[in-house]
Formats: C-alpha cells, structure tokens, sequence
C-alpha cells in the first residue's frame, strides 16, 4: 500500500527516489514522534542544496509504526551494541517502549536516551544509513519501470479489452448472441 502510493507520485524518478531514501533514513531513527516535522524541516534546510519528494519521504516514514516500532528500535540498539557495548534484555527494550500521550512519550525518549542512548543511536545511524543508501538505487529501478508504464499504454490496453475482433464473425455464433441479448 505505501509502496503503489510512492509510485503513483508525479514526479521525476530522482526525486521520487530521493524522497524515499530520506524517509527511510529518519524512519530508522529513534525519532518516532517527530520523523514528519524532521522531513519538513530537512526538506527547508537542504531547499538551497537539492530537492526531494517530500510526500514520498512522509509516506516512506510510516515504516516505524508503533507495531513496527520494537523490533525497528530492537535491530538499532543490537547493532549499536556492536560499537558500544550494552547488556539489556529485548523484553526490557520493550517495555521501555511502552507509553501513552505525548507525556508518555517524552518519558520514553528521555529513558531511551538516558538507558540505552549510545548503543541505539549509534546502531540507528548504521542501520538508517546502509537502509536509505539501499532505498534509493530499488526505489529508482521501481519508479522508472512503473513510470515507463505511461497512462496513454494502459489507456490502449482498456481500449484493446473492449475492441471486437475484426475477423469475420461466424453467423451461427452471431445468432446465438442475439438469442443470448434479447431474452
């Protein structure tokens, strides 16, 4: 579902693709919470630099969902654990992850950081970066190949569907036909 509604964008393949890749940077982050007010502020800030798709990023940042979430964050912190060290259990990491409302959710940022801050940032930034630097070659391929696909070829398809043949037409079929239709 998120990936036709990327492909369905109108724009250029790069941008698209760009997009895409910068939302699965931040989507990797544990930024959960705040990952669409970061594309737009990165959107701002790289303005003068280079653009990107922007819908595609947001969509592409619904990959960390809260049933996502744990196992996104869990993944981070075990690779950040190859840099750093740390000893927590993923049942602990979970229940970490655990909050309700926005004052909930800071309180989870704040023992995110404060308990398992080293190992699951740096283990994010790995991750988020061989993932987006991944995103974007797939995400090329699949959007000049779908954009290759132009609507007036699948215009001539539904036309083809609902053209008769220009055989001659048997004429006992045709009989049948209208015996079929009138009753």
């Amino acid at each position: 579902m998120l990936l036709r509604s990327i492909l369905m964008l109108d724009d250029s393949a790069h941008s698209i693709a760009l997009g895409t890749a910068i939302g699965m940077f931040i989507a990797l982050t544990p930024t959960v919470g705040i990952q669409m007010l970061m594309v737009i502020c990165f959107a701002f800030l790289t303005r003068p630099l280079f653009r990107f798709n922007q819908i595609a990023s947001l969509i592409t940042v619904y990959i960390s969902n809260p049933l996502t979430i744990v196992p996104i964050y869990w993944f981070d912190y075990k690779i950040g654990t190859y840099y750093v060290g740390g000893s927590m259990t993923q049942s602990d990491f979970a229940r970490i992850l655990e909050f309700e409302g926005f004052s909930g959710w800071w309180e989870t940022v704040k023992q995110l950081l404060l308990e398992v801050g080293s190992p699951l940032i740096i283990g994010s930034l790995v991750v988020a970066t061989f993932f987006s630097l991944a995103t974007y070659p797939i995400m090329l391929r699949l959007v000049m190949h779908f954009q290759k696909r132009s609507p007036e070829a699948d215009l001539v398809e539904t036309d083809a569907q609902t053209v008769l043949s220009s055989k001659p037409a048997d004429k006992e079929q045709n009989t049948k036909s209208v015996h079929l239709h009138s009753s």
